[in-house]
């Protein structure tokens, strides 16, 4: 019996594997020039590092499905072949929502890596260049979403044309060049058309733009940790020989968050088709024609990214620039901040990285996403009211005072010495943002209440603020534990963590391609034309990719020990 085992382990050996038939780089990635990265960037909480490469992947689906839904779209009946892409083309209803949500997703992500990049610092040399390309991007990405959100025909589509029709002609002197250029001539092909083509070739400047974000961000290299270049720019990780190569380390790793992305990216917009009475801002669907008798029901929303620009325009304060009031809101809201991270390079020229070195800057940002947030809540809940000067001053002066005067006053302490971490403060800090947490969580559910019951504009800053304060706390709370937990075990026992067998990992592995196989077989026998079998099919597909991205995961921790 021993003797039969024996023989058919060595049966087994010889089987040929793949690396014995292709060699161990058949596609010679090895031999390109991408540099080394450490290994934290792979490990827990390195996923801040990847939110580039998190948009990357979000930009290969949207040029994979926008080709695809290229073949059916007319702009001479654009209304007519979108609902004919949902209703009738195989998987057209899966191609078109979870383009609109890659749109979605790969906006949001821009703006987290943005900011991400703006409070760590990353615009100070010798990353300018790069952070502006990077600015650009922001701007161009928003305007691919803006054209794409208008080409569907519907309702919203012509608010979305009317009001940038509108900003358009209130330009002084350019006014009918730039509505031709961008809207056409009047009629509807001509809008639709026009709307295809800046579409298109917004996504071509992209796709340009990010190729020389990339090389530049090849060649500066990665942006090591603060503490590791005592928070002091030029900040640039020299390559060593324990950092290993990207092939196949970051490889594996890139795959498997491409995997768990197009899962996401392709489950929640299938998970959101399936739901009932989907608001209209966040609908995966176009809402009615225009023609429509119910068009009159649907509120006039801009697209969820615009909707703070979109408040400004109530605001009565801009109507004493008369026809141009659109314009100067977006101007104020819009505009001005592109121009300032554009400049941001030659305005913060020091070498201070730490964000209380840098309290101005600091504050700015934080109001940024303040800002952001309150008035795309106020859009939300009351499109097209008018505000008052005072209501707005009332809303917008608060948070200034408060973010600009605490940062400055942290700062000090942290100019100071005060922030040194010691056990006794990582003790005190962890129980005050528990109870910062707690209270902010009661005051929370008070403001949101009234902020359902009764909507205006003071009501809404505070259910922003204590919500804030909520997840200022429990991320605190987090942090401290976190790093209590450091402090408790050394660095052998924190690297053991991501180690499984490979036994284990082989087990594991074989249950979930059990799994997929299954929920392919599954979805394989679905119709593939209609709303809800292509949403039905599209949560078996991201789940497949999802499981998919997870045996990788698990390969990693076996056999990479990460």
């Amino acid at each position: 019996m021993v003797i039969k085992m024996v023989d058919i382990k060595s049966k087994f050996r010889k089987i040929p594997t793949v690396s014995s038939v292709l060699g161990n780089d058949p596609l010679h990635i090895d031999e390109l020039p991408l540099k080394k990265v450490p290994d934290y960037m792979r490990k827990r909480g390195g996923i801040w590092y990847w939110t580039g490469a998190l948009i990357s992947m979000a930009f290969v689906y949207q040029i994979i499905s926008g080709l695809l839904l290229l073949l059916y779209y007319v702009p001479s009946d654009a209304y007519g072949t979108t609902a004919g892409i949902i209703n009738t083309v195989p998987y057209g209803s899966l191609m078109l929502t979870t383009h609109l949500y890659g749109a979605y997703a790969m906006i949001f992500l821009v703006y987290v890596h943005m900011f991400r990049n703006y409070f760590f610092g990353s615009y100070k040399k010798p990353r300018q260049l790069q952070w502006i390309i990077g600015v650009l991007l922001l701007a161009i990405t928003i305007g691919v979403g803006y054209f794409g959100y208008s080409m569907t025909g519907d309702v919203l589509s012509i608010d979305a044309t009317d009001v940038g029709r509108g900003i358009a002609q209130s330009t002084p002197l350019l006014g009918t060049a730039l509505e031709a250029i961008f809207f056409g001539n009047g009629t509807a092909t001509s809008l639709f058309t026009h709307m295809l083509a800046w579409h298109i070739i917004l996504v071509v400047g992209i796709g340009s733009l990010f190729g020389a974000h990339f090389w530049l961000a090849e060649a500066n290299g990665i942006m090591p940790a603060h503490r590791d270049v005592n928070h002091k720019a030029p900040a640039i990780d020299n390559e060593e020989e324990k950092h290993k190569k990207w092939y196949p380390y970051n490889m594996s790793f890139m795959t498997q968050i491409a995997m768990y992305s197009f899962g996401l990216l392709i489950l929640i917009p299938s998970v959101i088709a399936l739901l009932p009475n989907v608001p209209a801002l966040f609908s995966p669907f176009p809402q009615v024609a225009p023609s429509s008798p119910l068009a009159a029901y649907v509120p006039a929303y801009p697209p969820w990214f615009l909707l703070f620009v979109y408040k400004a325009v109530d605001f009565s304060l801009f109507n004493a620039a008369g026809s141009l009031s659109a314009l100067a809101a977006t101007a104020v809201f819009g505009i001005v901040p592109l121009v300032y991270f554009l400049m941001l390079p030659f305005i913060d020229t020091n070498d201070d990285l730490h964000p209380l070195s840098r309290p101005l800057v600091t504050s700015f940002g934080i109001l940024g996403i303040i800002y952001m947030i309150i008035l795309s809540l106020w859009g939300a809940l009351t499109p097209g009211i008018p505000v008052s000067t005072p209501e707005v001053i009332a809303v917008l002066v608060p948070p200034f005072v408060i973010v600009v005067s605490g940062v400055f006053v942290m700062s000090r302490l942290y100019k100071n010495g005060r922030f040194r971490i010691t056990t006794g403060k990582i003790t005190s800090s962890f129980l005050i943002f528990m109870f910062v947490m707690v209270l902010a969580a009661y005051s929370f559910g008070q403001n949101f209440t009234m902020t359902l019951v009764y909507t205006n504009g003071l009501n809404l800053v505070s259910t922003v603020f204590t919500g804030g304060v909520m997840i200022f706390g429990a991320v605190g709370t987090m942090k401290s534990a976190r790093i209590s937990n450091a402090q408790a075990n050394d660095e052998k026992q924190r690297a053991n963590v991501y180690q499984i067998s490979k036994n284990v990992a082989m087990v594991l592995s074989a249950l979930l391609a059990i799994g997929t196989i299954a929920i392919v077989y599954i979805i394989s026998q679905l119709d593939p034309v209609g709303p809800v079998p292509n949403a039905e099919f599209g949560i078996g597909l991201g789940f497949v990719m999802i499981f998919t991205g997870t045996i990788l995961r698990i390969y990693r921790a076996a056999f990479y020990n990460e």
